[in-house]
């Protein structure tokens, strides 16, 4: 693959899926922001370019790991909305960071095959979304500043770049594990719940929730079939 495409796809293609999820907020809801991010924005990009630097085998892997990595997400979001109850932002952050990277590592550890996997990840989201803490829904567009678009790109970017070029080093299973992490929910999540409420940000989560079996499915056949 040419290191020019490769260049660019780890630049733009995240950074356009982020938009949309912006523009959609914006327009729409922080539900209906959350709901898109149930599709591998982040995830997917970067298993496609390990796929092309890498070769089939290690995305497989690295898609693998990124299922038991969704399992690390659905806790973040839970914790956070759990903590944001009853807390400002940069306690819930701090809670549901701490939760995802600690979930990560101790899956990490342990050999999970693809089908308990699966297992796992259904009963998750089934809970989840079953026992998601009472809020007030937010309906109505949330709009951010521009300096505020530009930090979420730049990190984006910034996860793309470091986990497709130490995915060697990290491993298929660390670097599928935090390709999950959810950096556009963090930013978008925080700044909600700094500039609209608890609510904004429990709102953002529990759309990603919603529709998270989506990236399940579709990094579950990338796993299987590559």
């Amino acid at each position: 693959m040419n290191e020019g495409v490769l260049l660019a796809l780890k630049i733009f293609l995240s950074p356009l899926l982020m938009l949309i999820v912006t523009w959609l907020q914006a327009r729409s809801s922080a539900h209906a922001g959350g709901r898109f991010m149930g599709w591998p924005l982040v995830t997917g990009p970067i298993i496609f370019i390990i796929f092309l630097q890498d070769g089939a085998d290690f995305a497989a892997k690295t898609a693998h790991g990124a299922l038991l990595g969704q399992i690390s997400l659905i806790a973040f979001a839970w914790s956070y909305a759990l903590v944001a109850l009853r807390a400002p932002w940069y306690i819930s952050i701090a809670c549901a960071t701490v939760t995802f990277i600690g979930s990560v590592y101790l899956v990490s550890l342990i050999h999970v095959p693809l089908w308990l996997t699966f297992i796992l990840l259904g009963t998750a989201l089934f809970l989840v979304n079953k026992f998601w803490p009472k809020y007030e829904p937010i309906t109505t567009p949330l709009s951010s500043p521009r300096w505020e678009l530009y930090l979420r790109i730049a990190l984006v970017i910034t996860l793309v770049f470091v986990l497709s070029e130490f995915s060697q080093t990290l491993g298929a299973a660390l670097t599928g594990g935090f390709s999950t992490y959810p950096v556009i929910a963090t930013i978008m999540g925080t700044f909600n719940h700094k500039r609209f409420g608890a609510s904004a940000a429990i709102s953002l989560h529990h759309g990603l929730m919603q529709r998270l079996y989506i990236t399940s499915i579709i990094l579950g056949s990338v796993a299987i079939f590559l």
